[in-house]
Parts: C-alpha cells; sequence; structure tokens
C-alpha cells in the first residue's frame, strides 16, 4: 500500500478480519443507512472507522481510512456477534482515498468482479499464468503477445462475428479459427475454400 500511495495512487483493498480491527467494528455506534428492505428495515450500513493497525505505525505517513460495510443480504463476510442483531455480516475495506464517499468506494470494490472472468479466460485459453523462461524480459513480453492476441481476436469478432461476442476464446477458435479448408490456385490467385457457414455469414477469406 505504501508503495501505491508513494505512486500517486489510489489503493482499495479487502482488509484482514482480526481480532482488534472486529472490536473496533463492533464497538462503532454511528452507521449510515444506505439501502432498506421492502419491509423498511436497514439492510444496508456504512461507516468509517477510527483504527489504525499496529505495523503501519503511529509516525507513518502512510493515510488509510478504514470502511466497513454491514449488510443482511450478504452470504460471506465474518459476522460479529457483539451486535444485538445476529443477521449482520461485514466486510471491511482499506483505502487512501479520502474524499470519495464511502459506499462508493465499497461498491467499486465490489465491481472488481468483472474482471476475474476475464482473468480466468486468458489463464485457460492464452496460458498467461504459464512462462516459458527465466526471463524477466522475455515472459514479460510474451505476456504482451498474448494479450495482444487476444483483444485483436475479440475485435474480430466484434466487428465481423457480434453474434459471437459471449462465447469463450475454446468456442471461438474451433469455430472460426480452427476449421478445415483446402487452398487452390485460381488463375493467379490463391483460395482458401470452406464448406458453407451460413449462419457465420463470414466472407471467404482470400
Amino acid at each position: 500500500m505504501r508503495t501505491i500511495h508513494e505512486r500517486g495512487a489510489f489503493f482499495l483493498v479487502k482488509a484482514r478480519m482480526t481480532q482488534d480491527l472486529s472490536g473496533a467494528v463492533a464497538m462503532h455506534l454511528r452507521w449510515k443507512t444506505t439501502d432498506w428492505d421492502a419491509d423498511g428495515r436497514p439492510c444496508r450500513q456504512v461507516a468509517e472507522i477510527d483504527f489504525r493497525r499496529g505495523e503501519w505505525g503511529e509516525s507513518s505517513k502512510l493515510p488509510v481510512r478504514v470502511i466497513a460495510v454491514r449488510s443482511r443480504e450478504r452470504d460471506s463476510g465474518k459476522q460479529l456477534v457483539l451486535w444485538e442483531g445476529l443477521d449482520w455480516t461485514v466486510q471491511t475495506y482499506l483505502t487512501n482515498d479520502l474524499y470519495s464517499d464511502p459506499d462508493d468506494l465499497a461498491w467499486d470494490y465490489d465491481g472488481r468482479a468483472g474482471i476475474e472472468p476475464l482473468i480466468a479466460e486468458w489463464k485457460t485459453a492464452w496460458g498467461i499464468g504459464k512462462f516459458s523462461c527465466s526471463s524477466f524480459a522475455a515472459n514479460a513480453a510474451t505476456l504482451i503477445l498474448k494479450l495482444l492476441s487476444h483483444n485483436l481476436v475479440r475485435r474480430y469478432i466484434a466487428e465481423r462475428v457480434p453474434k459471437l461476442r459471449g462465447w469463450r476464446t475454446s468456442w471461438v477458435r474451433r469455430t472460426i479459427l480452427l476449421v478445415p479448408g483446402r487452398l487452390v490456385r485460381t488463375g493467379r490467385s490463391l483460395w482458401i475454400r470452406m464448406q458453407p457457414r451460413p449462419a457465420l455469414q463470414l466472407p471467404q477469406l482470400e
């Protein structure tokens, strides 16, 4: 977190629910309700917790804002039994963003889930989790080439076969790329002859 802050960037991470942090959250009394259920009961509340971990250091210049979000609808998160209602679960976040609304920051963190399926796609279809050699520079170049290849395939699909946008790369390869054909010469031109695929409406490649 210190390195990110020193580079002039924001960090937003989920905090470890240690005993001291759990106690600080449980003893906090001022919560802001941001959502209600159908019966008018609060189902989501947000608070800023006055808390610093010992390893952060009292003299540290690293600003850390501790945000807690408790909800009655979450099926995950550490549950603190010190509250009067036992159906609350809580999530805590650490950030150096001292100005944004705390509830907005929590939603921003939850929005990260959109990238996880994409990372899984990169790992399974493009092998970004595998390293071919011990050279950092070579592995970095390979990673960039794999991501550029992914972007190129997705751009082609978006422009030429938009109906396949939601398909995984493995199925796109079987449908678009790994298609048997015959290379023939007609006059002075070379053509790839493939079986008709009217559902895809793909032009014949020259």
